[in-house]
């Protein structure tokens, strides 16, 4: 995959937030300044390169589903940096929300992202009913008491022995959004069952090989390369799937995991059809940042 079809994502996801969020406040200032800040928007990518599969979406109903789900993923970074959680002091190559402003509005943008995000859905025009009531059940479902929410709980026992489950922390804090993001533009749609079953199947997998190059990348990389604190896991006593498996051991997971979703999407669809989504598949685990 070239790095621009990630770049016109970004390009199409940050117009839509741009014109979501005027510049009036405090807070959409806050936001804006998180919600904009450089990203890979690889979630975004996901809609837009899965969304591909589905001939009777409109690219503007995948811009909006693509802006909800960076906007959603901005806002669990900005908690996830807070001092009561990881307390990270730069994320995204800048400051993080937190120290740019201050804790109490931190807290009150990551809110109002996550506000956001269910409005921009609720609101586009180009999305069906159908996919309106399913596409907020799904974002609910992923980032709620079950899902990322849950997983970030699970993240914060372990750092006092309380949890041990690695791979449940990963596909709950990281992966169940990217599942959501293989799936979404499929959702409400009854001719899309089949494809749902295989796209979500990818989407989990998928979603827990990303994290483990994160963990991956939390020790061989820095700082500056990684535009966030390379030090926060050792610092917090994380546990990773580097702590629990080792480096190489990881990586090879991450790249099996990898392999078998390009495997699973090579076989269950037309290769043309699918050819971001088999990009991005590699992309997700080669990455360097």
């Amino acid at each position: 995959m070239s790095l621009s079809f990630l770049s016109e994502c970004k390009e199409k996801v940050f117009n839509r937030i741009d014109a979501l969020l005027p510049d009036a406040n405090k807070i959409a200032s806050s936001m804006r300044y998180s919600a904009l800040a450089d990203s890979k928007c690889i979630r975004a990518g996901l809609i837009f390169a899965s969304g591909n599969l589905n001939k009777e979406i409109s690219n503007l109903a995948l811009i909006d589903m693509a802006a909800s789900i960076e906007l959603m993923h901005t806002y669990s970074l900005i908690h996830d940096d807070l001092p009561s959680m990881d307390n990270d002091a730069m994320r995204r190559g800048q400051a993080s929300n937190h120290i740019k402003f201050n804790e109490a509005t931190a807290i009150l943008t990551g809110d109002a992202l996550q506000a956001l995000a269910y409005e921009n859905i609720v609101a586009s025009p180009e999305i069906t009913d159908s996919q309106k009531i399913t596409s907020i059940k799904a974002l609910a479902d992923a980032c709620g008491h079950e899902g990322m929410i849950l997983g970030q709980q699970y993240d914060l026992d372990a750092e006092k022995n309380e949890y041990n489950d690695i791979k449940k922390i990963h596909e709950l804090k990281t992966g169940k959004l990217i599942r959501v993001a293989m799936t979404m533009p499929h959702l409400g749609n009854e001719k899309q069952k089949n494809q749902l079953i295989v796209l979500d199947e990818v989407g989990r997998d998928l979603g827990l090989a990303f994290q483990i190059i994160d963990d991956v990348l939390e020790v061989s990389s820095d700082s500056t390369t990684l535009g966030k604190s390379n030090q926060s896991d050792l610092v917090n006593k994380k546990l990773t799937y580097v702590s629990a498996f080792g480096k190489q051991a990881s990586i090879d997971q991450a790249h099996a995991l990898s392999n078998a979703c390009i495997s699973k999407l090579e076989s269950s669809f037309n290769n043309d059809e699918v050819a971001e989504m088999l990009a991005l598949a590699k992309f997700m685990v080669e990455r360097k940042s």
